[in-house]
């Protein structure tokens, strides 16, 4: 399922809320287009009544209709929409001429003689009457006359109007839309930029970072507490982290002289059979101090002294110096001399703590009578050996600290590859298993050339 995109949602909402705008706009002036028309209808039929009203001639069997020759061509039109009536008091039409609508109900009302306006619907055709009615006597008691109008073809000729002129605003419409998302996008994009510049900075935070913080410029205002909030606890973080790393360093740096006067004392009132394994375990004890204080070390903004040297070399002296350890437990350790030299830039010191630890891992996680190798290429060194290799599952956490293998036997904390690994890195390098070998394991270790 693909992630929610904030941009995706800006976009599509704004540009629903533009079209619905669009949409209801058009709706409201629709609507009041009509209601001026309806108003103009009514302002036509009271001329028409007044007209009406005019040509009624009183008699004596009652009032009756003598419309001037306009008025009679114009209700005699084919097809007309207008009409009169002359209606008695209880509704009977008397006199009638043009659009016919003799269901309409009277009003209820005779008004004080005033028009009245009426806008009903004509029980048998359907059709929407406007009707303008007048009540008067002329000395027969109330009558009524009364003007109608059909509106069907009016409420048609408005939509007619307004969908035609739709239709003119069509390639107007699409444009404003087109421009209107454009704008939406870019003023979505530039409004998020400040916050990928955060986000790209929280990226880049790590553990040699730990005093950067997120910075809140032209951040939108409700993003600000969210970033104070972040640099809260990065600030926490940083204090537990230096308070964990100073604990580490002073208790390592500490247990090394205790360490090194119990070794002394044992060793001077006992011989080495009475000690036996006591001696052994002081040494891994006392290994394992020294790696929690070069841990510390690394961790630290202690700044070492780089300078360029040859890194093969400093592979193959670590070599001699294990290869008694190696014969003693039958490996054997052989090295390849490279065409020229693995000219390196870093701490030949340090560097040297990652080529013991890569041959002690294989002298001791491996049988005997493997064979461990040694071989060298441009700016990179290459230790590997024919064991039975390492897992899959292992080797995703190799590197981590106090991680071994499921199978994995003898002393050892699970610090030598984590110590490895960040020296290298620390000199701007790559240590990594290879994972294309079939056969035993093979570490690649890729140094950065001097610049």
């Amino acid at each position: 399922m693909r992630d929610p995109s904030l941009l995706r949602a800006l976009v599509i909402r704004l540009t629903v809320v533009v079209v619905l705008a669009l949409a209801g706009g058009y709706l409201i002036l629709y609507l009041e287009f009509r209601a001026g028309l309806m108003g103009l209808e009514g302002q036509s039929i009271e001329v028409q009544l007044q007209d009406v009203r005019a040509a009624i001639v009183p008699g004596p069997g009652g009032p009756r209709l003598e419309l001037s020759r306009p008025l009679r061509e114009f209700y005699a039109q084919r097809d007309t929409l207008n009409g009169y009536q002359l209606l008695s008091a209880d509704g009977t039409v008397l006199e009638s001429g043009g659009f016919s609508a003799p269901y309409l109900p009277l009003p209820g009302n005779p008004g004080d003689r005033q028009i009245i306006l009426q806008r009903e619907r004509d029980p048998r055709s359907g059709n929407s009457v406007m009707a303008a009615t007048l009540a008067f006597d002329e000395g027969h008691g109330t009558q009524w006359l009364r003007v109608v109008r059909s509106l069907e073809d009016t409420e048609s000729l408005v939509a007619q109007l307004m969908l035609g002129a739709l239709e003119e605003l069509y390639p107007p419409i699409a444009l404003l839309l087109i421009a209107v998302v454009g704008v939406v996008v870019v003023t979505v994009l530039s409004s998020l930029r400040s916050l990928r510049a955060v986000s790209h900075q929280a990226s880049t935070l790590s553990l040699d970072r730990l005093g950067e913080r997120l910075h809140a410029r032209n951040l939108p205002q409700e993003l600000v507490p969210l970033v104070q909030a972040v640099n809260a606890a990065l600030d926490r973080l940083e204090a537990d982290y230096r308070v964990q790393r100073e604990f580490t360093a002073n208790a390592a740096h500490e247990l090394r002289t205790p360490l090194a006067t119990l070794r002394a004392r044992l060793e001077s009132r006992f011989s080495a059979e009475e000690l036996g394994d006591v001696t052994f375990e002081i040494e891994q004890l006392a290994r394992l101090v020294e790696q929690l204080l070069c841990l510390a070390r690394l961790d630290s903004q202690e700044h070492f002294q780089f300078a360029a040297f040859d890194a093969h070399a400093v592979a193959l002296e670590v070599a001699r110096e294990l290869a008694p350890v190696a014969l003693e437990s039958e490996h054997y350790v052989t090295a390849a001399t490279p065409d020229v030299s693995v000219l390196a830039h870093g701490n030949a010191t340090l560097t040297r703590l990652v080529f013991r630890n890569l041959i002690e891992n294989a002298i001791q996680y491996t049988p005997a009578g493997t064979s461990i190798t040694l071989s060298g290429a441009s700016a990179t060194v290459i230790i590997a050996d024919d064991g039975p290799g390492i897992a899959a599952d292992t080797a995703a956490t190799l590197f981590e600290r106090f991680r071994r293998g499921h199978n994995a036997a003898g002393p050892g904390a699970g610090l030598g590859l984590a110590i490895a690994k960040s020296i290298v890195e620390r000199q701007g390098g790559r240590l990594c298993l290879d994972p294309n070998v079939t056969t035993g394991a093979r570490f690649v270790i890729e140094f950065r050339g001097h610049s």
